[in-house]
């Protein structure tokens, strides 16, 4: 079974001699093994060219993709409750919501804006010899400047509300990419579980051809199966680098940054004295789905908008009523008459120069405006929010119960994994690596074995997933968290 290669060594793989070297040696063991055997000639078929390029590329890279850490330096790790706080603090987005604050509050400046005076003059040289220096004051009744500001206080009010919508729309975001990142870390671990019991597999598989137990193409579909494990391992990385670049977008940070996210299985301790939910507590019951709704129809943000965008448009329609009566304007000043020249024989009581003051007051008469379409456009507004109000009751209904039943159905999947799928899974993989290793079964059932045992732990993944998406979900359609 051995056979001189030109070094004058007898053929020996690399994976045996050097373990730890699999990673970047494998390709190269494959073309050497091959130009080494006896039988490579007239049996085996050249190895696929991208191996052989692969190898070229690590070995140029020095510690390349397989060895790229998953992590950068340690870090303290970032809690879903620390992200939403972060991100409500630093992010731009949030920092543009919240100036839009000021913008409403101009709006109250702008009520208490008075008509300003203004100053006349009119001289009636050589025609009527009368001169007239004066100003004329507007004299606006009090009430409009009230319902000014009351009806700036409620469009405030309303923008309020859109921003702490908005602000609640942007946590969800946050915690939407805070699943991806863990998720993506999680399916890199599963990935690298897989790849390295291939690898297993693989010094099995070599041993067990070194004995003559096997056939030789048994060890090359171990390597092919290693090999596939790795790619999509390698590929994982990049998603874990995607995802956690995304999340540093949302906090407002450089996207390079370094940012380190609990495990999975450490993030039920850590967040539970946040009251953050991420598995579900199988021990503590949901609320009901009319406790839901009672309180969907309290918090929701898209209710209270509509709501207080009626209230604003009912204060902006008692504007227009005080609007019909018009805003009289009072006018005071100097008056000087300056007569032609007295005749010759004019005695000394006749005068042609008199002074005094003048008083006149400037009333419009609301005949052909009296602002009706204002109060036409308000009342149009006021009812179709009316209706409003309605369909956001009914959009709202309709998405807590689909949030609801979502929950419920990844609740009872992760349950159903967690208490039968995930141990019987990882207990039959085990035992056939075992059966294989001592020949009790063929390697084509070893590899099924992982397989099944890897979809089983995806298929796992793909349902915290879900839940996490789903409880985000139900929480943005209630309004407020859970619990």
């Amino acid at each position: 079974m051995q056979a001189p290669c030109q070094s004058g060594k007898t053929t020996r793989s690399p994976v045996l001699n050097n373990f730890n070297s699999i990673k970047i040696l494998l390709p190269l063991w494959w073309a050497g093994l091959i130009a080494c055997s006896p039988t490579a000639n007239a049996q085996l078929p050249a190895p696929p060219g991208e191996n052989l390029a692969f190898a070229q590329s690590v070995i140029a890279q020095g510690n390349g993709p397989l060895e790229t850490p998953l992590r950068g330096p340690l870090t303290k790790p970032v809690s879903m409750g620390q992200a939403m706080n972060e991100t409500l603090m630093q992010s731009p987005r949030a920092a543009s919501l919240r100036l839009q604050l000021g913008i409403a509050k101009s709006n109250l400046i702008r009520a208490t804006e008075m008509p300003n005076p203004s100053i006349f003059m009119d001289n009636g040289y050589k025609a009527e010899f009368t001169y007239r220096y004066g100003f004329s004051i507007p004299i606006e009744p009090p009430w409009k400047m009230a319902l000014r500001i009351i009806a700036a206080k409620k469009e405030i009010k309303r923008i309020d509300l859109e921003i702490a919508k908005a602000l609640w729309s942007l946590r969800g975001d946050i915690r939407r990419a805070y699943t991806e990142v863990v998720i993506s870390q999680e399916r890199y671990e599963t990935l690298k579980s897989l790849a390295d019991l291939y690898q297993s597999l693989l010094v099995t598989a070599e041993k067990r051809w070194r004995a003559g137990d096997v056939a030789r193409v048994d060890v090359y579909r171990a390597e092919l199966a290693y090999t596939q494990a790795s790619i999509n391992r390698d590929q994982s990385i990049t998603e874990v680098v995607r995802a956690k670049q995304s999340v540093n977008v949302l906090l407002g940070r450089n996207h390079d940054l370094d940012i380190t996210i609990p495990r999975l299985d450490a993030l039920p301790f850590q967040l539970k004295a946040e009251k953050l939910s991420y598995l579900p507590d199988l021990e503590t019951p949901l609320p009901s789905l009319n406790q839901l709704l009672a309180s969907a129809h309290e918090h929701r943000l898209e209710i209270k908008v509509v709501e207080q965008a009626i209230r604003a448009g009912q204060a902006s329609l008692n504007v227009s009523y005080g609007n019909i009566l018009p805003t009289p304007a009072i006018g005071v000043g100097s008056s000087v008459v300056n007569g032609p020249g007295l005749p010759p024989d004019a005695t000394a009581l006749t005068k042609n120069n008199f002074h005094g003051f003048f008083f006149q007051t400037f009333v419009e008469l609301p005949i052909f405006n009296f602002q009706q379409g204002d109060i036409s456009k308000y009342r149009s507004t006021i009812k179709q929010l009316t209706a409003e109000r309605l369909t956001q009751r009914n959009i709202v209904e309709q998405d807590v119960v689909q949030a609801f039943q979502s929950v419920i159905i990844q609740r009872q999947k992760i349950q159903t994994y967690q208490e039968k799928a995930l141990g019987r899974s990882a207990e039959i993989a085990r035992l056939v690596q075992k059966s294989y290793q001592v020949g009790e079964t063929d390697i084509t059932s070893a590899l099924q074995a992982q397989q099944a045992n890897v979809q089983v732990r995806n298929e796992y993944l793909d349902a915290i997933k879900a839940y996490e998406l789903a409880y985000t979900d139900l929480e943005q359609s209630i309004g407020t968290t859970l619990y």
